[in-house]
């Protein structure tokens, strides 16, 4: 029975382990995505902005305007682009971190389990 419980905190020790390097890579690319969105919402912003204007304009100054709209237009599709293509790896790196994080406490919890159930047994 002790070889159990210390080949289970072994197994645990490894997977706390695997846990935190998969919770760091995670949030790393959590910190990417935030940015990614932070950057979207920006041109989204900018955007609207270039639109509100409700004072008239001269002919140069619409032209100005048309082309900074059409500029922040395609910076923001691109960057919706970009956040659209990112998404689907951040789905699977929150569920493996989520994944390894579980089994270390899984471990952790069988451990806890085998030892109280071996002071039972010296009782």
């Amino acid at each position: 029975m002790v070889d159990k419980i210390a080949q289970l905190k072994q197994l645990e020790r490894i997977a706390r382990l695997k846990a935190e390097r998969q919770l760091k890579s995670f949030a790393a690319f959590n910190a990417h995505m935030t940015a990614a969105r932070n950057r979207v919402g920006a041109l989204h912003t900018s955007l609207e902005q270039s639109y509100d204007s409700a004072a008239p304009l001269t002919l140069p100054e619409a032209r100005v305007a048309n082309a900074q709209a059409g500029r922040a237009a395609r910076e923001l599709r691109q960057a919706d682009q970009d956040l659209q293509r990112m998404t689907p790896r951040f789905e699977v790196a929150r569920q493996q971190a989520a994944r390894e994080f579980g089994r270390a406490e899984v471990l952790l919890s069988l451990g806890r389990d085998a030892e109280r159930a071996a002071r039972k047994e010296r009782l």
